[in-house]
């Protein structure tokens, strides 16, 4: 009868939305590149030693490249 919602999952942290919302606009498109280069380095590191850090490090970098985007998106489409 009554319908549960499905808690949302935040595809990233708010400490980490609070520190990008403090980026300057003209440095967001520097940082998404920095954290795009920081992901694909930890999934080379992670293809050679098969360590789970890597991965760990990969998946807070796509959620650091995540925040950013989706900051510079509300920054220039709103």
């Amino acid at each position: 009868m009554f319908k549960k919602k499905v808690p949302f999952d935040k595809p990233f942290p708010e400490k980490l939305a609070r520190r990008v919302s403090k980026i300057p606009t003209a440095d967001l498109a520097n940082w998404a590149d920095q954290a795009l280069y920081e992901v694909g380095r930890c999934l080379s590191l992670y293809e050679k030693h098969r360590e789970k850090v890597y991965l760990d490090e990969a998946l807070m970098g796509a959620e650091a490249v995540n925040a950013v985007i989706s900051e510079l998106h509300k920054r220039t489409v709103i």
